[in-house]
């Protein structure tokens, strides 16, 4: 006598929906959920850290979700030295172009194209965003805000501490030579930028 199933067993090879402490969620969402974390799984902490501890591939990438389309290898070169130079492009000398292009060629962008970060096609000399150019975004995009709003911080305390510098004396009625302000302002600048310097190289 052939045993009947019993209610609650199933197809081990079915699809069942997720459920959630609310009820079911459909099948879309849980699918969705799973490539998610297969597309982070895929790609692990030493791989983003391999990536992101080159400041030259950093700014690779923040080019690129800049531009957010295909870029040449000359364009993204010559972008990557006017912002290593701190130039505008058409400052920059075709010796810093052509540094930042062989590194580019022969080492960043290979590698940037073999972990998913960038889409890298070598004979065209063709780049645009890859595959997991999005796990990347989150670090590249909280680096450069977070180094721009220590810099900004920083330029808010120098200029606050000369207005006061300059202001309290005469608040207070006393008389301050020009070569004292001088060497107050000397020291308020060299105090915070040795902060800074500490708080940077950190």
């Amino acid at each position: 006598m052939i045993a009947k199933p019993d209610g609650d067993a199933h197809d081990p090879n079915e699809i069942r929906p997720e459920t959630t402490r609310t009820g079911l969620v459909d099948a879309d969402t849980a699918a969705g959920a799973d490539r998610t974390d297969i597309e982070e799984a895929s790609i692990g902490f030493d791989q983003l850290f391999e990536i992101l501890k080159n400041e030259r591939r950093r700014r690779v990438l923040r080019y690129l979700i800049e531009v957010d389309g295909e870029v040449t290898l000359s364009e993204i070169a010559e972008e990557i030295a006017a912002r290593e130079t701190e130039k505008d492009v058409k400052q920059i000398t075709s010796q810093e172009r052509k540094r930042v292009y062989v590194g580019l060629y022969q080492c960043h962008l290979p590698k940037m194209d073999d972990y998913g970060a960038i889409s890298y096609n070598k004979p065209r000399g063709r780049i645009e965003t890859g595959e997991h150019t999005s796990l990347f975004q989150r670090y590249v995009c909280e680096d450069r805000d977070s180094d721009e709003s220590e810099w900004t911080r920083y330029h808010s305390m120098l200029s606050l501490g000369i207005v006061l510098l300059l202001a309290v004396p005469v608040l207070i009625g006393v008389v301050v030579s020009s070569a004292t302000v001088q060497v107050g302002v000397a020291l308020l600048v060299g105090t915070l930028v040795g902060v800074s310097a500490i708080r940077f190289v950190k």
